[in-house]
């Protein structure tokens, strides 16, 4: 087995790390200590701090320790009252002008993991070069660390950031044509922090819907609070019982989704992500470029050209969007690990919006997710994807490492026409087909991806990407 550092350590969606191994109180008070002082070294008015927590096992306790270490540093703290969507907490950071936002959250992994997502003043995902800072601060301080401090709870003060974003989300979707559409909605919050926001605005705007999983849960049900197929098999069953013809789920956190058309059929979420931009390009004006990170299906490229809208490619990480959104480079964006948002909302992914627009768009269409998927193939072609992982162990690090600095040209007699190496490994073929392994950035995992023009195509480009891990010469 690899052996992980217990340190603290940001991957691409924050630090995320075992319970009582990697994350424990020492090193929530040490990198909560190495956030203060790196962003007392870039601004003067470090004043005010907002602290999130998701549903998980001590992360109401892991925030509360922050936010009095925080206190204890003359800097005042709102503490959120109870469980909320990562999302939530961005917009809160930016409409109380906090300095910075921290959510203890370990987002759509399995229980036993928790961790931390930072926000920027901008409400959006600190950047690398920020939190590689963080980390150097850590190290140097874990040399002889000491926790204690003079608590000051004056400062810290509860809020419901709830009323806000319903309000800030309010506007944005047409509830007149989902209402008068007459749509049944099946909600699954995976025992997570959406429940009571994405199922009460469908509910205040008199949209029928079915919730389960609405309880918290700390242990999720026994499964990781991961939109998958496998996770949404109970979803599935209620829609079939009440007959309805969307089903929505959200991750732990609220930042990512899952789409079930009529029939309990499950929407990839690259494909839904594809179907609402389109959607918005051809009905709500959408007219700027779109991002996407380089392990996104070019099916959303595919819809941008039809459109006449330019496609700017990222690493993965939705943290990458964020700058681009705040320099008004970016209208919307996407990636394939269920992650979207449009700026006309927040510049962080939202797994409510992406529910929400997909009820619209089906309610104005007319048609159910299986029938637009038909007319958008028509008009730009197929795309196939897949998406799977392998266990990062010593082996598959050594091997993963070599085919980093081995020479493509072919692959088992396929011309190779491109590679990037900007994350990881991605070789592009003739006609725009790719392969791509990449480590995951939460959590021990190597990402495999493909992408083909047919099933077949795909399904071979995906073996082809396991067999990279083989000590076969390819």
């Amino acid at each position: 087995m690899v052996t992980f550092s217990r340190m603290v350590k940001f991957g691409t969606s924050g630090w995320r790390g075992v319970i009582g191994r990697e994350v424990t109180f020492r090193n929530v008070r040490l990198v909560t200590s190495a956030l203060i002082d790196t962003l007392r070294e870039d601004r003067d008015d470090v004043d005010l701090v907002v602290i999130g927590y998701d549903t998980r096992m001590l992360s109401e306790k892991f925030a509360r320790a922050a936010a009095e270490l925080i206190a204890s540093e003359d800097v005042q703290v709102r503490l959120v009252s109870r469980d909320a969507p990562s999302p939530v907490l961005a917009a809160s950071v930016v409409e109380l002008g906090a300095a910075a936002g921290m959510v203890f959250t370990g987002s759509h992994n399995p229980p036993e993991y928790n961790g931390l997502k930072i926000y920027t003043a901008d409400g959006i995902l600190a950047a690398t070069d920020f939190t590689d800072r963080v980390e150097a601060r850590v190290e140097a301080l874990a040399r002889d660390y000491d926790d204690t401090f003079l608590p000051q709870t004056e400062l810290i003060r509860s809020f419901d950031p709830k009323p806000s974003y319903l309000a800030r989300l309010q506007p944005i979707i047409d509830w007149d044509i989902i209402r008068s559409s007459g749509i049944k909605i099946a909600v699954d919050t995976l025992y997570g922090t959406t429940r009571e926001y994405l199922d009460h605005i469908l509910l205040e705007n008199e949209i029928p819907c079915t919730v389960i999983h609405n309880t918290r849960d700390p242990y999720f049900g026994g499964y990781a609070p991961d939109c998958t197929s496998v996770n949404l098999s109970r979803l599935r069953d209620v829609m079939r019982s009440t007959d309805a013809d969307l089903g929505f789920a959200t991750d732990g956190d609220g930042d990512r989704f899952g789409l079930l058309d009529r029939g309990a059929r499950m929407c990839d979420s690259s494909t839904g992500i594809a179907l609402i931009l389109d959607y918005l390009a051809r009905r709500r004006g959408l007219t700027g470029a779109v991002g996407r990170t380089l392990a996104t299906p070019t099916l959303i490229d595919a819809v941008a050209k039809e459109h006449g809208l330019e496609v700017i490619e990222t690493p993965v990480g939705f943290k990458h969007f964020g700058p681009l959104f705040i320099s008004g480079e970016l209208e919307f964006a996407g990636e394939e690990s269920a992650g979207l948002t449009w700026a006309k909302h927040l510049p962080e992914r939202d797994g409510i919006l992406a529910c929400l627009l997909a009820a619209e768009m089906v309610a104005a269409e007319g048609k159910g997710l299986a029938e637009l998927i038909a007319d958008l193939e028509r008009r730009v072609g197929p795309h196939w994807f897949r998406r799977t992982q392998i266990p990062l162990t010593r082996r598959s690090r050594q091997i993963f490492d070599r085919r980093m600095k081995q020479k493509w040209k072919k692959i088992k007699g396929r011309d190779v026409v491109k590679v990037d190496r900007r994350d990881g490994l991605k070789l592009v073929f003739e006609g725009g087909s790719w392969l791509a392994v990449r480590l995951a950035g939460t959590e021990p995992k190597v990402r495999l991806y493909a992408e083909g023009r047919s099933s077949e195509e795909m399904r071979h480009l995906m073996h082809l990407a396991r067999q990279l891990f083989s000590d076969r010469r390819l």
